[in-house]
């Protein structure tokens, strides 16, 4: 059996692409509370919902990371 080997690298690269979507879920908190002149107070009393709509960002983007992964492999495999 192939063992699976995961690197520092590769661990930087996924907690920084995470901490990227919950700072765009931030941001998108930050101008609905803007939008619709709410307290400034909902930056903190929303978090549970910041943090579902960073986790469904960073579903998002793995979900194109793969398809743009397998496309390039299918690629590959053409031009051999």
């Amino acid at each position: 059996m192939k063992d699976i080997v995961i690197t520092g690298k590769m661990i930087k690269a996924e907690i920084l692409i995470a901490l990227g979507c919950l700072v765009f879920a931030e941001c998108l908190n930050l101008f609905a509370i803007i939008k619709y002149s709410r307290p400034v107070v909902e930056l903190v009393s929303m978090i549970g919902y910041v943090v579902i709509t960073a986790v469904l960002a960073y579903l998002i983007l793995a979900v194109i990371r793969l398809v743009v992964k397998f496309v390039l492999w299918i690629v590959n495999r053409i031009k051999k």
